[in-house]
């Protein structure tokens, strides 16, 4: 008899049973459930982080090309041509002759929200950067200043040109700005 017994206990416990079974699968559901969701959660951190970094490189070389290029422009109202650096009163280009005396223009095409640039009046402008907006609506993206020292410089010297806009990629906002000062001639 008590091999009987014996035996009929171990009959038993061979498997899990249907509770057992029913039990694993639903912490195993709740720990896969949770595991999707911190994988979703760096995926979209991960995308989040990339697009912010094509963002911030393309607008920080974009910046470094039209600092550097306004920078080394021809900045001399009273000289001969070609004429000083300039910004249209709605602040959406700038236009002013490089060292090689070619016109270069920067413009914002608010229509098709990017910056552009164009050479000599030609008939192409290339993009430089897509998904641009002015900070806040209404607002300038170019601005000029007169020089600090106004008795160095004779009216009509550009003192700085400063460049603010915002980039949009995705669900990432980039506001970047940035000021250069053109070559001035310095008269006494």
């Amino acid at each position: 008899m008590i091999t009987k017994n014996i035996l009929l206990k171990h009959r038993r416990r061979r498997g899990l049973s249907l509770v057992e079974i029913l039990v694993a699968l639903a912490i195993t559901a709740l720990l896969l459930t949770a595991t999707a969701i911190a994988f979703e959660a760096a995926m979209d951190s991960y995308t989040t982080n990339h697009d912010l970094a094509m963002v911030s490189i393309s607008t920080r070389n974009v910046l470094h090309q039209m600092c550097s290029n306004i920078r080394s422009s021809w900045n001399d109202p009273v000289g001969p041509p070609p004429a000083p650096t300039y910004v249209t009163a709605d602040g959406t280009e700038c236009t002013f002759f490089d060292q090689g005396g070619r016109e270069i223009t920067y413009a914002y095409n608010a229509a098709q929200h990017r910056l552009e640039v164009n050479i000599d009046n030609g008939p192409d402008w290339f993009t430089l950067v897509e998904n641009v907006y002015p900070i806040t609506a209404g607002d300038h993206i170019f601005t000029l200043t007169d020089p600090e020292d106004t008795s160095s410089f004779p009216a009509g010297t550009a003192g700085r040109v400063e460049i603010r806009f915002r980039v949009v990629q995705n669900d990432v906002s980039r506001t970047v700005s940035a000021a250069a000062v053109p070559c001035n001639v310095l008269y006494h």
